[in-house]
Parts: C-alpha cells; sequence; structure tokens
C-alpha cells in the first residue's frame, strides 16, 4: 500500500544538514551511539567535520523535528571500470593483422567481404573510428606495429607507473557511511513506520541527493563496501534486499586499506530511481482481505 500522507508528513518534519553546516553539530554528534558500528562512530566524531568542510567527503545527518541526531551517511565520488581481458587484446591485434592482408591483398571477393565486416565488428566493439582505421591499413610496417601497441594501450606511451589500464570506466558516487543512532531507537519507535530507518533514510533521503549530483555532473552507479562480519552474510543481503545492490563479476573499483576486508556492492542509479518510486509506492504491507 502506498505511503499515506499523513507519514509523509511525518517523513518531512525530518531534516537533512550539511555536518559542518552549523557548529551545534558538533555538540550534537557526541550523543551519537553505535554498538554494532563503534568504527563508524568514531570516525563521525573525530575526522568527520574536517573532511565535511574540506569537502573531501560530503557527510549528512537526519535530525527530527526537536534537533536529535537519528542517523548519519556520508558520500565522495568514485570510480568505477570493466576488467581489461589481455587475451582479447591479442586476438584483436591478431584481427587488425588480418584485416591488413585482407584489404591489401585479397585473394577473391570472399575475402574482401571478410574484411569488410571484420572492419566493421572492430568499430563496434572498439569505437574505432573512420580515420583511424584508414591511418591503420595505410600506415607502413613499423608504424603499424606502433599503431597496434596504441590501440592495445602500450605502456610505454604512458610512462606513469600508477596508471591502471581497463577496458572501460564509470563514474560513481560512494555511500562511504550509513549509521543509525542508537540514542535515537525509542524517537524511531513512537513514529511507528513499517520501514527501519536504514530504509527510509536511503531511499527518501540518499537517492534524492544522488539524483541531484548526477543531474549536475551525470554518474551511473552508487557502490558501497560492505563490512560484513556476520557468517550468514546478513548485512550483504540487507544491502542486497532492502537497497537492491549487487556484487557485480563485471565490475570493479579501487579499495582502500580501510576496507580490504569489505564486499564490493553497487546499482546503477537508473535503477534506484525506479526501486525508489516502488518503495513509496508500497511503503505499507497490503492488508488482508477480511482481516480485521
Amino acid at each position: 500500500m502506498e505511503i499515506t500522507s499523513d507519514q509523509l508528513k511525518w517523513l518531512n518534519s525530518l531534516s537533512c544538514h550539511r555536518l559542518s553546516s552549523d557548529d551545534e553539530h558538533k555538540k550534537l554528534i557526541l550523543s551519537f551511539e553505535n554498538k554494532r558500528n563503534p568504527n563508524l562512530v568514531d570516525s563521525l566524531q573525530t575526522t568527520a567535520w574536517l573532511e565535511d568542510e574540506d569537502g573531501s567527503t560530503a557527510y549528512y545527518i537526519i535530525k527530527n523535528d526537536d534537533g536529535f541526531p537519528l542517523f548519519f551517511f556520508s558520500l565522495k565520488c568514485g570510480a568505477l571500470y570493466q576488467h581489461l581481458d589481455e587475451a582479447q587484446i591479442q586476438e584483436r591485434k591478431k584481427a587488425y593483422a588480418l584485416i591488413k592482408r585482407l584489404m591489401t591483398n585479397p585473394q577473391n571477393k570472399e575475402e574482401e567481404n571478410l574484411a569488410a565486416i571484420m572492419v566493421e565488428q572492430l568499430r563496434a566493439g572498439k569505437d574505432l573510428s573512420d580515420e583511424e582505421i584508414k591511418h591503420f591499413l595505410n600506415v607502413s610496417t613499423d608504424k603499424n606495429q606502433n599503431f597496434l601497441k596504441f590501440l592495445s594501450g602500450d605502456k610505454s606511451r604512458d610512462p606513469n607507473k600508477h596508471i591502471i589500464r581497463v577496458s572501460n570506466t564509470h563514474s560513481g558516487i560512494e555511500l562511504v557511511h550509513f549509521c543509525s543512532n542508537d540514542q535515537a531507537k525509542a524517537i524511531w519507535k513512537e513514529y511507528n513506520f513499517p520501514q527501519s530507518i536504514g530504509k527510509i533514510v536511503f531511499w527518501y533521503h540518499i537517492v534524492p541527493i544522488i539524483e541531484r549530483v548526477r543531474d549536475i555532473v551525470g554518474c551511473k552507479y552508487l557502490f558501497l563496501f560492505a563490512a560484513d562480519s556476520t557468517e550468514d552474510g546478513s548485512l550483504i543481503n540487507y544491502y542486497n534486499v532492502e537497497l537492491k545492490l549487487n556484487r557485480p563479476n563485471d565490475i570493479g573499483t579501487s579499495k582502500p586499506i580501510y576496507d580490504f576486508n569489505c564486499i564490493f556492492m553497487c546499482s546503477e542509479i537508473n535503477n534506484l530511481l525506479q526501486h525508489r518510486i516502488d518503495f513509496l509506492k508500497n511503503f505499507n504491507p497490503d492488508i488482508p482481505i477480511g482481516a480485521v
């Protein structure tokens, strides 16, 4: 059942603020507590203010209409990528050499047609321009080898040893912290919502922020590192079922020491925007027919 007007009124009474926007927040966060994730609270109470102030990470706190902090989360930009298949590069090099032979010295019409088909396949898979293909087919043997190196990402062209070559890159936003205040459990219980505070903060506050960011700079993914120490993977399951984040096989990112033992999860932002609509439409459980 869709969210009611009274529930929306309650939700709208909760406010979302950047941490460093008000000096009073320095006192408020001292009351924050979470026994399950004490490291997150420690970050909030030690380094968060400076990080939010200098803009390296954006911290937000959710307060009720009495000004009590119920939840905090933080966001920062990141980059995702698709793995570069070295074997695929070698196969592409062989294909270039075959095209070169077929187009410069075709033995028959069938070879000419095959070369044209292969050019179109390469263009589709590698986004080669007509100029690049023309250049490839007309350069000398020595220059041709250099061109092959260029297309396959030859590291000698860029000596920076810290550059990692990948097949494709994607823009992303990282959900760095996501933590409720144990001190606010009694307050939240009074609201009598059918959904947990984490789900409501995510769908009602975080996803709209991500949408606004995407409208300004363009962004494809939301991702996080799940610090799940449970044997049954309950936290990962929560992120998957309730927040619609997945563990992809074809998308990766860089992982800092802080998150070495965490699980990478992500979702396309377009999917999250649709799930947000579904969340609000199905906010309340349906009442069975005949139930009192």
